[in-house]
């Protein structure tokens, strides 16, 4: 049987692969890859879905298939996350004196699950901050729009258009099925005044977390990590699910474990980098909205 440390060690290994990408919500916009090796500083190649060209056709033979276009998206990898802790002998001898190999990972998923999903929501606000290179933009002028539940609806709608009017040619950047508007859960005040937006719309197969409905086609999810460079203004991002953004993730944390001193309480250590990039903005809209988290019947 494997000693408390190792399975300290490979619970937090495995927590961080199985939990870090179902935790994120914005990067669920995102084609992550999770790599093996990688530091700070390093460049990395992320594969992003293939497209398939449209060719005129005349009746005849076809030309020879080609290729499916796939783009390579450059992600920079520089941010990083570590963490370092020590384990009083008493949890461990509680977790090497637990009668079943799946209470002890329970034990130590108690605390290894607090680093993995701050590690989570690291990385979904590094995706939350790339509102700046969205192709598809909606504010008052210079300002920010003033919320209530009649715009929150509508701003749906408008940027429905604006992505189904893609680049003006015949390319759509509308995918049914696909499409997420991300929200502040200030935005979603004004939403749960709405009687249509009240309750989750069936006929998904599997909701994202904090989803709160369908309207226009988006699938509406509430996330913390939305962009809020000032005091109540923020910017929900919309975009295509897994292909508007890319990112790069260490496979692992890399932990070990040691003891400073003799007789000392066992030491962890482990960290985790990553980088985030918008290499589909033309697949990513915001708005600048102003938003309080405020019940209006209590702010006559």
């Amino acid at each position: 049987m494997a000693s408390t440390e190792q399975l300290i060690i490979s619970t937090f290994n495995q927590s961080f692969r199985k939990y870090v990408y179902e935790e994120l919500v914005i990067g669920k916009l995102a084609h992550t890859d999770f790599k093996t090796g990688i530091n700070t500083g390093d460049e990395v190649d992320v594969l992003m879905p293939g497209t398939v060209k449209l060719l005129d056709y005349d009746g005849g033979d076809l030309a020879p298939p080609e290729t499916v276009d796939t783009t390579v998206a450059k992600v920079r990898i520089d941010r990083g996350k570590a963490v370092h802790f020590r384990l009083e002998k008493e949890k461990a001898r509680q977790i090497k004196n637990a009668p079943s190999v799946h209470q002890k990972v329970d034990l130590v998923k108690d605390y290894s699950m607090d680093g993995v999903k701050q590690f989570s929501a690291a990385v979904d606000k590094a995706y939350g901050e790339l509102y700046t290179r969205a192709g598809h933009v909606l504010q008052n002028g210079t300002s920010a729009i003033e919320l209530n539940s009649k715009l929150a609806k509508e701003i749906f709608a408008y940027m429905q258009a604006e992505f189904k009017r893609g680049d003006r040619s015949g390319h759509t950047n509308w995918i049914d099925g696909q499409m997420m508007a991300i929200i502040p859960p200030e935005y979603a005040l004004h939403l749960g005044l709405l009687e249509d937006l009240m309750y989750v719309e069936s006929g998904h197969k599997k909701m994202q977390k904090g989803v709160v409905g369908n309207r226009s086609g988006w699938d509406i999810v509430i996330s913390n990590n939305v962009a809020n460079p000032e005091t109540n203004i923020y910017y929900p991002l919309f975009g295509v699910r897994g292909k508007t953004l890319a990112g790069g993730v260490s496979k692992d944390l890399d932990m070990m474990s040691y003891i400073p001193d003799p007789n000392f309480d066992t030491c962890y250590k482990g960290y985790s980098v990553f980088g985030v990039g918008a290499p589909r903005a033309d697949l990513l809209g915001t708005v600048k909205v102003k938003a309080e988290l405020v019940l209006p019947s209590l702010n006559p």
